[in-house]
């Protein structure tokens, strides 16, 4: 087995799509204007700065929490534009909360409402708090802080108004199902057992859209790789959830700046 085959989630393990509640995640559909002071800065901020140096690339081995690992990418992404500071999020809290919303046991993946309950309304913890290990072990650690909430989110039905949300500079996490609008190769190892997968679309390299995974750094040479706008409407015609985070609003403690070396594992 090639370390490219190792790295691919296994069976239905990843994103649950089938268990997506749509409605709850219209509840999140709260956007403000994004401060001035950021929104001037996008069109050079967008271009210049590589997601590797903000967002953990993480493998998640197969223990099928790419939405934890998606959904603490954002809370990195989300906090680095409110503070200019850098965190590691507990992918484990994202994975095992939203699964404990959804109702799933087992590697099994999680939905996106799960997450966004986690975001908006449960509040999120430091890796420190609740490290993530590529095994399936949802016990909750005693002590960890959950002051970390997001309060603007927003659902995409189209993949222009999502463009926008990327051209003002914010996240967008995704959930789409193994099918054939994605990469060929990719859907030819995996999706023989159903499910899907999640990951983070964040700034542009030239018109595409940087789509940060969590299959390791050495995925793809720095786990990133790039979405074109006709690929994301296609991906929301087949089914495909979209949800948009902003810092606006954010929760969270005031934190001493943490140095960034080895930060990406």
């Amino acid at each position: 087995m090639s370390d490219f085959e190792s790295e691919l989630p296994q069976g239905r393990r990843g994103y649950a799509f089938e268990q997506e509640d749509l409605d709850d995640l219209e509840k999140g559909e709260e956007h403000q204007e994004m401060l001035a002071s950021f929104q001037a800065e996008v069109p050079e901020f967008n271009t210049q700065i590589d997601p590797t140096d903000i967002a953990r690339i993480v493998n998640q081995g197969s223990v099928g929490s790419c939405q934890g690992q998606a959904l603490a990418t954002v809370f990195q992404i989300c906090f680095f534009l409110a503070t200019g500071r850098r965190y590691k999020f507990s992918a484990a809290a994202g994975y095992y909360l939203s699964q404990r919303k959804d109702g799933i046991r087992g590697d099994r993946g999680s939905t996106l409402s799960g997450g966004r309950w986690v975001a908006t309304e449960h509040g999120m913890c430091l890796d420190e708090d609740w490290p993530y290990v590529a095994r399936y072990n949802p016990k909750e650690p005693s002590g960890a802080s959950y002051s970390f909430k997001l309060k603007v989110s927003k659902p995409f039905k189209d993949a222009e108004s999502l463009w926008n949300w990327l051209d003002s500079g914010l996240p967008v996490q995704t959930g789409v199902r193994w099918g054939s609008e994605m990469n060929r190769e990719v859907v030819t190892r995996a999706s023989r057992g159903g499910g899907g997968h999640s990951t983070v679309l964040w700034t542009k390299r030239d018109d595409n859209a940087n789509n940060i995974n969590s299959w390791g750094s050495s995925w793809n040479g720095d786990g990133v790789h790039c979405w074109t706008k006709d690929a994301v409407a296609q991906m929301i015609r087949n089914g495909g959830t979209f949800i948009g985070y902003s810092p606006e609003g954010f929760s969270y403690p005031d934190l001493k700046p943490i140095t960034f070396e080895g930060y990406n594992e």
